[in-house]
């Protein structure tokens, strides 16, 4: 697998491509989403050079042998670690996480891959999972 100097845009880019072929697509509805939520400003990354990696990634993982699209999408948690080794900056890390929990929802559609995808790399980093917080008119849980 290639190696990208660690916090470039193109180490994030790297870790948010992962997150976006987890669930065994790219969607429109999830670049739009991304760049809403400010993914260039975050990353210094637009969407051309991140189609870019996720493409980079895709020839990375499939070089490893004979392996199915779904045993490509599926990055496991070594490699994840691995992945997140190149980000050490914390608000960098925290842009990353943000932006993979806005293009999971982007689609309308969960799958346990995705929410598996940001628990390994919230492991990686040691950071907790999201707090959840009271709404304050209901007084219910809201994650």
């Amino acid at each position: 697998m290639r190696h990208y100097q660690c916090n470039s845009p193109e180490a994030a880019g790297r870790i948010l491509a992962a997150c976006l072929l987890t669930d065994g697509h790219l969607s429109l509805t999830e670049l739009e989403a991304l760049d809403r939520c400010g993914m260039e400003k975050r990353l210094l990354l637009n969407r051309h050079r991140l189609l870019s990696i996720v493409q980079t990634l895709y020839e990375d993982l499939t070089r490893s042998g004979y392996l199915s699209w779904s045993d490509v999408c599926h990055v496991d948690p070594t490699t994840l670690a691995w992945l997140a080794a190149d980000v050490q900056d914390w608000r960098l890390r925290r842009d990353i996480l943000e932006l993979c929990s806005e293009a999971v929802m982007a689609d309308c559609g969960h799958c346990d891959r995705e929410a598996e995808f940001l628990r390994l790399l919230r492991d990686a980093w040691q950071l907790p999972a999201r707090p959840v917080r009271q709404d304050a008119l209901t007084g219910t849980s809201v994650s």
